[in-house]
């Protein structure tokens, strides 16, 4: 079993193969995200030298994710520049493969493979909620063990959140939902808070009041996920989330923000760190999700190739019998 991912992000599109199952990464390649007919001209020519079994594409958003829309495999109404209305399996070569091809978001993915890693040591969990925080604010969900698309898809990192006690600053970057998650937390948004470059971000200290706010509104988000959806776990990614020292401080505000109303074990304080987490695949996490997607194509074609095979043979056996009836009585009509 070989695998392929593409996992398009906002700053730079992976790829890679794996073996035998989604985490045995054994050849990967990285791409700047630039006009789409470059970077997905290059992951074309990467993919047609990496032989593989079949392929999973994880997309940064909004993506038409039904299969019954003209528009399956497109990006469509992003923010990103020049991404609009992308046909994404075309630009890649997707759509002339003979392989299982899957397309989901970048964020729908890798809570797939986050809830499986998590429900392989507790059997009992049945959702899972992926944030990833970097370029963009995404929110993936899986919900009674798969993933969640609805209307379209979860786009939860636009999620409206009120300014922060104290907080009065507004973000002046051109998004369509100027008080969303995104507007607050996003790479691009903080390094314009701070009056730096992205690139300069890591530089801003901890002791930075920003990084309070970043995270009540991170909290904010894991909150209305807890009242919403009820998830079972709240998986945090992504590069503005690789500044570990978010990670305490967004599970104490979740849990000054519910206020005690929510009375569940997760949420306790000496189980909260277990609630509110890193990806188990930590950097990887993308990649990985998409490599799950590749996996589950391959089993539900061969198990639908399987089904075919044993309609075939059903068939064929149940045509054999009726010759052989029909030959019994013509047999028995000469002897009679």
């Amino acid at each position: 079993m070989r695998l392929a991912a593409v996992e398009l992000g906002g700053t730079s599109i992976r790829v890679a193969i794996a073996e035998g199952n989604s985490i045995n990464i054994v050849a990967r390649e990285s791409f700047p995200c630039d006009a789409p007919e470059v970077t997905l001209g290059k992951v074309r020519a990467w993919l047609a030298v990496h032989p593989f079994d079949a392929l999973g594409v994880a997309s940064f958003g909004p993506i038409e994710v039904r299969k019954s829309q003209p528009k399956y495999g497109f990006i469509t109404t992003t923010p990103k520049h020049g991404w609009v209305d992308v046909d994404v399996l075309g630009g890649i070569g997707a759509r002339a493969l003979n392989v299982p091809v899957a397309f989901d978001t970048d964020v729908n993915a890798p809570a797939v493979s986050e809830y499986r890693a998590a429900a392989a040591t507790d059997p009992t969990l049945t959702s899972c909620a992926y944030i990833t925080i970097g370029t963009g604010v995404g929110v993936g969900l899986v919900v009674n063990g798969l993933p969640v698309h609805g209307m379209l898809h979860p786009e939860g990192g636009h999620c409206l959140v009120p300014n922060a006690p104290g907080d009065s600053w507004q973000c002046p970057l051109d998004l369509r939902i100027p008080s969303g998650v995104e507007a607050r937390v996003s790479a691009p948004a903080l390094a314009s808070r701070a009056g730096v470059s992205q690139s300069e971000l890591g530089g801003v200290p901890d002791s930075d009041p920003m990084w309070d706010f970043t995270a009540h509104y991170i909290a904010t988000l894991c909150a209305n996920l807890a009242l919403l959806v009820s998830v079972e776990r709240i998986v945090l990614g992504g590069g503005v989330m690789a500044r570990e020292s978010l990670y305490p401080k967004v599970r104490a505000r979740c849990r000054q923000l519910l206020n005690g109303y929510l009375q569940c074990e997760q949420l306790l304080p000496q189980n909260i760190d277990s609630y509110i987490v890193p990806p188990a695949h930590r950097k990887d996490a993308g990649l990985i999700g998409a490599l799950t997607l590749a996996r589950d194509a391959l089993l539900a074609s061969r198990a639908e190739k399987a089904r075919a095979r044993g309609a075939i043979t059903s068939a064929a056996s149940c045509a054999a019998l009726v010759s052989a009836s029909l030959l019994a009585a013509v047999l028995l009509g000469r002897r009679f």
